[in-house]
């Protein structure tokens, strides 16, 4: 007979293609993974997987348990998302799935007093750059910059991510540097590596800085901020913080470089959902404008 945990773990490896990124979605472990889909596989008296050097690839059969499967796990959410829709009680763990940036800078400075409000909520973030799929619970709130256009979601804006160019106060001043710049030719430039050039700030500074020098790179927008304080460059840090940080001083402001939306989207399932709600509701209170 099957185990609804065995389903799991053979899901997460269709859908991330390794050992490594389907334990990283489960909160598990390689070798745990390879397990449940080695038990899985001698259940079924099947082989799922065909194993190559760049990962695990679907066979003809386990492309048809995949399909089964997801129709399961779907039934299953429902159900689970139903009956969480009717809690009533502010008490228990919620997921949040945000950015690096967003959880370090909105939510964590707030995060003492949330606890004091709400001591029964435990709270759960995730920081991931990729959506997440609120359907499958991998998170009960996600916090984001870009707004779905579908999904049986409810969407709320929570205020605005501005992002603007700054420098640090000693590297501005050796280099001439005042706010309203026009010409970054001449500058040394803090920007994203090359996998994750596409994130907010990336084609920014390809566009008006593509004669600069890039004298540092990282994945991480907090490496950014690190970095342009310690004087390796100009970079495009989150208004939040920048503007009180007495080190930096701001080149140019949001409305020159990024202002987005921030948008918290839950499940429609989960909107009547007790501590749900409760954080919801808080993270409107307490997100930039």
């Amino acid at each position: 007979m099957m185990e609804w945990d065995d389903v799991k773990h053979f899901l997460a490896v269709a859908r991330h293609g390794t050992l490594t990124k389907g334990a990283l979605a489960l909160a598990s472990t390689p070798a745990t993974v390879g397990r449940r889909i080695a038990a899985l596989e001698a259940k079924l008296g099947t082989r799922l997987f065909d194993r190559r050097h760049t990962g695990y690839v679907l066979t003809e059969t386990g492309e048809a348990v995949r399909l089964k499967a997801e129709a399961a796990e779907d039934a299953i959410l429902s159900m689970e998302r139903r009956a969480l829709g009717h809690d009533r009680r502010a008490t228990g763990k919620v997921g949040i799935a945000t950015t690096d940036d967003i959880a370090a800078m909105v939510l964590a400075p707030h995060l003492t007093r949330f606890a004091k409000l709400f001591p029964d909520i435990s709270l759960e973030i995730r920081v991931a750059n990729e959506l997440v799929n609120l359907s499958s619970r991998e998170a009960d709130i996600a916090l984001r910059t870009v707004r779905p256009s579908r999904g049986n979601l409810i969407i709320r804006q929570a205020g605005w991510w501005k992002l603007g160019l700054y420098a640090a106060k000693h590297y501005a001043h050796t280099h001439g540097l005042r706010p309203g710049l026009t010409d970054l030719s001449g500058v040394d430039i803090v920007t994203w590596t090359g996998e994750c050039a596409h994130y907010r700030g990336g084609p920014w500074l390809a566009e008006h800085a593509r004669n600069s020098r890039v004298a540092f790179a990282a994945n991480t927008r907090r490496i950014h901020y690190a970095a342009c304080v310690a004087g390796m460059g100009i970079a495009i840090l989150p208004c939040i913080a920048a503007d009180s940080d007495p080190d930096l001083i701001c080149l140019l402001p949001p409305e020159r470089v990024i202002a987005v939306k921030l948008w918290a989207l839950i499940h429609r399932d989960l909107a009547r959902t007790a501590r749900v709600r409760a954080v919801m509701d808080f993270i409107g209170k307490i997100s930039p404008e």
